[in-house]
């Protein structure tokens, strides 16, 4: 039996699932129960979603949204829509930098964490550039 198959979603949605269930009861752990509730909420959507999109009853957009692309015309859109979402992570996680070089004490770790997240962008931006002009 296939992984697609019985997880009924694709592995990166299984991945996401695990990911932000973790992040989920790490926050439970530490009594952030907010928090922990809306990333329990988060991945039971997330999962329910990408099983609905795989189901053949789905639309478009909603394969696309959940990342469960049918065929290469999905893939085609997803992919030019994962770059309008790298420029709009770009220009948020700038402002977030900035911001935070203003607003945070000048000895605050949080101010390194938001330059590596931002160096870390860029340096995906261009690895993902070069892969794909390799690939076309």
């Amino acid at each position: 039996m296939s992984t697609r198959r019985w997880l009924r979603m694709s592995w990166w949605n299984a991945l996401l699932v695990v990911a932000v269930l973790c992040g989920g009861v790490t926050l439970a752990l530490l009594d952030r129960w907010g928090s922990a509730g809306i990333l329990l909420l988060v991945a039971l959507f997330t999962g329910a979603s990408a099983v609905y999109a795989r189901s053949g009853r789905a639309s478009d957009v909603t394969r696309l949204n959940a990342a469960e692309y049918a065929d290469e015309r999905d893939r085609a859109a997803a992919t030019r829509g994962f770059a309008a979402v790298g420029v709009v992570a770009l220009l948020l996680s700038l402002a977030v930098l900035v911001t935070g070089q203003v607003l945070l004490e000048p000895g605050s770790a949080m101010r390194v964490v938001l330059w590596l997240q931002f160096i870390g962008l860029v340096v995906a931006w261009g690895v993902a550039n070069v892969v794909a002009l390799r690939r076309s």
